[in-house]
């Protein structure tokens, strides 16, 4: 492996230890942000009625989509993510600290969510409405953090491989439909409380974003493609 890409790795160690903390921070403003959910009443009555508008309201189709959507927060999405980022830097097309930053922000992700929920420990909607299996406490939404981390990432790469400002905006308008479409899909399933996937969301863009902007000038192309090019 290159000396070159190396030595990029390493001096952006400082940068990671710097999100190390930021990480924590988010995490406890997760955890009291569950805590408030979980004993407010109001929040309470909100997530049920809104639950039961979803569910009052469900169709054939509607529930059958749904099926199908929400595997974009599943181990296949984030599977998907992590080939694209592996042969977008092993095509030299991304550099080697793109890749240390994709696990560094699926680990920040996986592990913020895994804290959040054994220690809110939030019960999900009664078993009685669910149309998909589920395991495990409510609060966050696994998979509306994990679809918004993979989605997000992949629409990364399809900027970082083309200069077609039209194809950009259309990847970043795609991957926020899909981030919208995959939370409201657990809502609807009725395995998740509407704000269990808003927190979600919002903790794994707010990961992301710091992420972006502590090692976002490192991670620019190492390979660019010709004007017009893909």
């Amino acid at each position: 492996m290159p000396s070159a890409r190396l030595s990029e790795l390493r001096a952006a160690l400082p940068r990671m230890a710097v999100l190390a903390g930021i990480w924590a921070g988010l995490v406890g403003c997760l955890i009291a942000s569950g805590e408030i959910v979980v004993h407010s009443n109001a929040v309470t009555h909100f997530d049920r009625h809104a639950t039961s508008v979803l569910v009052n309201s469900r169709t054939a189709a509607l529930d059958s989509a749904m099926k199908a959507v929400t595997w974009l927060g599943s181990w296949i999405a984030l599977t998907v993510m992590a080939a694209v980022v592996a042969g977008l830097v092993l095509a030299r097309h991304l550099p080697l600290l793109a890749a240390a930053a994709a696990a560094l922000a699926w680990a920040g992700e996986a592990g913020g969510v895994r804290i959040g929920k054994e220690v809110v420990a939030r019960d999900r909607p009664p078993e009685a409405i669910r149309l998909v299996q589920a395991h495990g406490w409510s609060f966050p939404s696994g998979h509306a953090a994990a679809a918004a981390l993979a989605i997000t990432v992949l629409a990364m790469c399809v900027t970082a491989v083309t200069r077609h400002r039209t194809l950009r905006v259309l990847g970043w308008l795609i991957a926020g439909l899909a981030i919208v479409a995959t939370a409201f899909s657990r809502v609807e399933l009725g395995v998740h409380w509407t704000t269990d996937v808003i927190a979600s969301v919002v903790f794994t863009a707010v990961w992301l974003t710091a992420i972006a902007v502590l090692l976002g000038g490192r991670l620019r192309p190492t390979v660019r493609n010709p004007p017009g090019g893909i």
